[in-house]
């Protein structure tokens, strides 16, 4: 009698996808895992550069050739980044440490400023983070190393040597509008 249900199981076809389903849910599952780190990791690299790329254009709107520029600039940087603490891919949840701060004199980046009148361009570099991966672990990559970002932004004259000029305005009441006619 149990010969003949061993027989009969062996003959039986109706289960056979489900080692199938089994083995391919192992693929699914790693590519879904290699998935979500890989956006863990891409989210932390855009928003250290995007603290990198703000924090330099806050710098940048200091270098006016006054006294103190340089000061200000990386007061500017450094308040700026101290800020913006929102990384989605912090462990501790820390906040970004105080970024390096360079001042340059050319657009090449090429020739160091050494006053407050010749700082022209500002380079801001942002202290490396590391992303920590939640579903590959398993195969052995606990985290993506050091990530870290570059910017750097300036102050070029316009026309007649005259900087831009920034309004603020309240869109609903078409203040700007009233500005430009000077009404």
């Amino acid at each position: 009698m149990l010969r003949h249900h061993l027989a009969s199981l062996r003959k039986d076809d109706k289960g056979a996808v489900a080692p199938t389903v089994a083995l391919s849910l192992i693929g699914l599952i790693a590519a879904c895992g290699l998935a979500f780190d890989y956006s863990r990791l891409a989210g932390l690299d855009t928003e250290l550069q995007n603290a990198a790329d703000q924090a330099a254009l806050a710098g940048a709107t200091q270098l006016d050739g006054r006294a103190n520029a340089r000061s200000r600039a990386t007061t500017a940087v450094s308040g700026l980044v101290a800020n913006y603490t929102r990384l989605a891919n912090d462990e501790g949840g820390t906040a970004i440490s105080v970024p390096t701060v360079t001042f340059y004199q050319n657009e090449a980046l090429t020739t160091a400023a050494n006053s407050d009148a010749n700082a022209r361009f500002v380079k801001v570099s942002v202290s490396p983070r590391t992303a920590f991966y939640a579903l590959t672990p398993i195969v052995g990559s606990n985290n993506s190393g050091a990530i870290g970002a570059l910017a750097a932004a300036g102050v070029k004259s316009s026309i007649c040597n005259t900087p831009p000029i920034y309004l603020a305005f309240d869109p609903s009441r078409d203040d700007l509008t009233r500005l430009i006619k000077g009404t």
